[in-house]
């Protein structure tokens, strides 16, 4: 036996052990592998594969190993079946500076016969011992809320619902040893449906368990025909240390290595733009929902020029020349012609960009409704859900011809700056039984195209706020929508689980907000003396609201992608100043916010947790540069002190408040920023502060 050792900066070892006949891990990332380092153990805890197909069930040593190659970060493992007749090749690629490993497996069937695949995972065998396990539980509007279960007998299965990626769970798992100081994450950057299985296998003895994860493309429904002498690329697997067992320690070093290197890999591979910062967007949708009066639009779009936004989105409403709900409506991108701009958009779009704008709008191109005339007219192209809708067969030639060619026209006519894409039903069930893996081949390559045609329009996603928001997709997004909440309470504690799989700077965020003007009394003064309230949403209507501070709202969303909803038009003057200071501290922030990697002071909390602090520290990859988000919420204490993070402790760092720069700059040694901390004070329950800390 021979043992091969990848060591990271920070001394976490992944240990390989290999044989003639086998390579098993006795160490993942600081976790102990296998029994005691040894490849021994029922099959179902062994190997680093499982392939179940119509020529029968190939694990552990039922799969050959016919290829082994070590380099200095890397790994290629190929198996075959008994006779050669399917092949796996495995590689992996390892990253010392972040300590992350990407995987990547393909399949290859190499006989002159179709099979089918019934299950293709990858596997990773955790030797016996009592497990946690930390999930993220994903619904709408409650999108990224994680907590930790024990692994008891059986196993704990996550996946995806409907074909959203997001939607039940995300595609995300850490697990670590009961009252164990280190731990390992799991991310499956999806194409299609995913699952990540998390089992306890006894050895028939009264030894402790195997912890064994399998995790990729689902297998539920999972029927795929392989034909003869094809290859199919399986989801590309990520493993991290979790430092001290605490995810969020380890989200700093996810966000560097999709900075460096694997998002500069993939934009590189498809061949599509960089990722820009995004403009300032205002959207209509808070204004009154899908109800477009013009008059009314153009007094938001005065507002939306007054405080600085950029681009002006039409959301829903605008289209549909049948009967029904704007949802029903869908698939019909034509203008009303009796409602919202009467078949006249191009105008309004031209008043947009005069008053220095850009026009956007919002589409839903998946959801094709039942009273689209090219479901009449080609029902070939569409699918059935389990419900009224369809959606495209992407791998019809035609049917994908007819989606580009209605992307590309609506922005030819309007001439469009952003485009929303939403995708608010379920797909359902895959008929191929494909577990919709080609259905988003398809897509992406669809969305890679338009944006190498049109590199000017800002593309955002959307799917009833996060439920497609994995890292795949967001790899074919300038941005992704976070939640359909806009409560900045409920924003901020999506965020704060969502730095656990993507970068900070890829979700889009909005301030929404409305005056009722003095409504609202405040104690022991007469009403005339109350001071003018501002109310946003509580969830993803306008009823409930709640009364708001502004600037905590606006702190809330500018770290990320900002943007606008509302009556921005009915807001008093002085609101509209403060927002005015807001855009124009994104707008020169934006670049970095885009380009840089979170360190969770906090770890995140429930959604429904409005108790306590909470603090993001946004770092260049230079670490020279940093902003300091930090929100009181229902907190007693007026301060609180936090460590920062990833200094030089022999540098000195300036610190100002964002808003308060005219009073000069502190100076404080790096060692004491990370060892003592900084104080914060914010005398009101409620409301948030910004700092920029420099190196000197």
């Amino acid at each position: 036996m021979r043992e091969v050792n990848y060591q990271t900066d920070a001394g976490i070892v992944t240990q390989y052990c290999q044989s003639d006949q086998a390579v098993w891990l006795s160490g993942l990332s600081g976790m102990v592998c296998g029994l005691s380092g040894r490849d021994e153990g029922p099959f179902r805890a062994r190997g680093l594969f499982l392939l179940d197909t119509n020529l029968g069930r190939f694990e552990a040593e039922r799969l050959k190993l016919v290829e082994q190659v070590f380099d200095a970060d890397q790994v290629k493992l190929v198996w075959e079946t008994p006779g050669g007749q399917l092949g796996v090749e495995s590689r992996w690629m390892f990253y010392p500076d972040t300590g992350i490993w990407s995987r990547d497996d393909v399949l290859q069937n190499k006989s002159a016969h179709d099979v089918t695949i019934f299950s293709c995972l990858a596997r990773f065998c955790l030797a016996p011992g009592h497990y946690e396990v930390y999930s993220q539980d994903s619904r709408w509007c409650n999108e990224n809320q994680g907590a930790w279960r024990r692994l008891g007998p059986g196993s704990i299965v996550l996946t995806n619902e409907g074909g959203r990626s997001c939607q039940g769970a995300t595609p995300y798992m850490a697990l670590r040893g009961v009252n164990g100081d280190t731990g390992v994450a799991f991310h499956v950057e999806p194409q299609g449906n995913w699952v990540i299985r998390v089992s306890a296998h006894t050895v028939g003895t009264d030894a402790l368990p195997f912890a064994v994860v399998e995790l990729g493309l689902a297998d539920g429904d999972l029927q795929m025909h392989l034909p003869a002498g094809a290859t199919f690329a399986l989801p590309r697997l990520l493993t991290q240390s979790v430092p001290d067992g605490k995810p969020h320690l380890a989200a700093p070093a996810l966000h560097r290595h999709y900075l460096t290197r694997q998002m500069s890999a993939e934009r590189a591979a498809t061949k599509t733009p960089l990722p820009r910062p995004a403009p300032v967007v205002y959207n209509t949708w808070f204004d009154v929902f899908e109800v477009l009066n013009v008059p009314r639009l153009r007094q938001q779009l005065a507002a939306a020029r007054e405080v600085g936004c950029e681009v002006f989105t039409i959301d829903a409403g605008w289209y549909g020349a049948t009967e029904g709900h704007w949802s029903e409506q869908t698939g019909d991108w034509r203008e009303k012609p009796d409602a919202a701009f009467r078949g006249r958009m191009a105008d309004f779009a031209e008043e947009v960009r005069a008053a220095g704008l850009g026009f956007g709008i919002w589409m839903e191109p998946e959801r094709i409704g039942p009273h689209a005339p090219v479901l009449k007219e080609h029902p070939e192209w569409f699918l059935s859900t389990n419900g009224p809708y369809h959606y495209p067969n992407l791998e019809h030639p035609n049917a994908r011809a007819y989606m580009f060619a209605e992307f590309a026209r609506l922005i030819d006519t309007y001439q469009l700056a952003w485009i929303k894409v939403d995708f608010n039903f379920e797909l359902g069930p895959d008929p191929t039984h494909a577990e919709l893996a080609r259905y988003y081949a398809a897509w992406y390559d669809l969305l890679d195209e338009l944006r190498t045609q049109y590199p000017h329009v800002y593309f955002e996603g959307c799917a009833s706020g996060g439920m497609r928001s994995d890292s795949h997709t967001l790899a074919h997004f300038d941005g992704h929508f976070l939640s359909d909440t806009v409560n900045p309470y409920d924003v901020l504690r999506i965020y704060q689980g969502a730095l656990l799989r993507a970068l900070p700077g890829r979700w889009c965020k909005w301030t929404v907000l409305r005056s009722i003007g003095q409504a609202v009394p405040r104690y022991l003064a007469t009403l005339d003396a109350a001071p003018v309230s501002v109310i946003t949403p509580s969830g993803a209507l306008w009823e409930p609201s709640l009364t708001v501070d502004l600037d905590f709202a606006a702190r809330v969303a500018v770290c990320g992608m900002f943007g606008l909803s509302g009556d921005l038009a009915g807001l008093p003057t002085e609101a509209r100043t403060r927002l005015c200071g807001h855009v124009d501290f994104y707008k020169r922030w934006r670049v970095f916010i885009a380009n840089a990697i979170a360190h969770l002071l906090t770890p995140p909390q429930p959604k429904m947790d409005r108790s306590g602090w909470a603090a993001v520290q946004l770092q260049s990859l230079d670490r020279s540069t940093n902003l300091l988000f930090v929100y009181r919420l229902d907190d007693a204490g007026d301060h609180e002190v936090f460590r920062l993070c990833d200094l030089d402790a022999g540098a000195r760092y300036s610190i100002v408040r964002e808003d308060e720069s005219s009073t000069g700059a502190e100076e404080w040694m790096g060692a004491r920023l990370i060892n003592e901390g900084f104080a914060v004070e914010l005398p009101v329950r409620n409301s948030a502060a910004v700092y920029v800390i420099t190196q000197v």
